[in-house]
């Protein structure tokens, strides 16, 4: 890979290493682009504390480290400033106005779980209800039609274990949807290492159906997942598996301007 675009911080308080060893391992493994998406902040209503996710007052010391890194490094890596965000529409609104600001680079839809988060359990949770499989479906189209997303990262997080008819009604349209907005779908490197539910055969192959555009995630939440080949080599078999080509590469959409 020489690009990457999934990139974590302890901000999230669930990654390790500081940004500049992962700039470092990017650097040792050949990486050209190395793109930061930590777990973007949200101002939510009373006293409800988002656990997963840097906190508002983060972000500020977020980009003014990885400006500094990115002057520092700039003859050996090209650094990009981003975040992986979910589209809550109650707070969207919000959370634009909060980073705009910063005038980063891109954002990255991950969306881990939906409505407006609180009182709502985690995507990857089994479920085989359809509703759940509607709302989220309907949640993420909504959030890449407002422009503000340069491509969707580990689609088929929602681990729907319904039958494959329910899912396949709702998926169907869903990526076609998708390719008509000419956003590409993230192959999600962690899933395949941490053995989760994702990338999912059912989904890739309705997309590849579908005919989406592919592009491949460390989702880094260590630097050592930067330099080890594994996962790298395990998501090229799996598309080859899929029959699908992910790009090299991305165009970043610029989130608030």
């Amino acid at each position: 890979m020489k690009h990457n675009y999934h990139t974590h911080t302890v901000r999230c308080r669930h990654a390790q290493n500081t940004e500049r060893e992962y700039i470092e391992a990017a650097i040792a493994a050949g990486i050209e682009t190395l793109g930061f998406a930590d777990h973007a902040p949200q101002i939510f209503p009373g006293d409800y504390y988002s656990h997963f996710r840097m906190r508002p007052e983060e972000l500020s010391d977020y980009c003014s480290t990885l400006r500094a890194l990115k002057e520092e490094y700039k003859d050996k890596i090209d650094i990009k400033i981003g975040l992986e965000a979910e589209y809550y529409p109650a707070l969207f609104p919000a959370l634009l106005a909060l980073i705009r600001p910063y005038e980063l680079d891109y954002l990255i839809l991950g969306q881990h779980l939906d409505d407006n988060e609180i009182g709502l359990e985690h995507n990857f949770l089994p479920t085989d209800k359809e509703e759940h499989l509607i709302r989220h479906t309907s949640q993420v189209l909504a959030g890449l039609h407002t422009g503000c997303f340069t491509y969707l990262a580990h689609p088929d997080l929602v681990n729907f274990t319904g039958d494959d008819e329910i899912y396949r009604r709702h998926m169907l349209p869903f990526c076609r949807e998708i390719k008509e907005m000419d956003i590409p779908l993230e192959v999600n490197i962690l899933g395949l290492t941490a053995k989760r539910n994702y990338p999912s055969e059912r989904f890739y192959r309705i997309a590849a159906e579908v005919g989406n555009r592919f592009v491949l995630g460390v989702d880094a939440h260590t630097a050592g997942a930067l330099t080890d080949p594994t996962g790298e080599a395990m998501a090229r078999e799996f598309c080859r598996k899929i029959g699908i080509t992910p790009e090299e590469d991305v165009k970043l959409i610029p989130p608030t301007r």
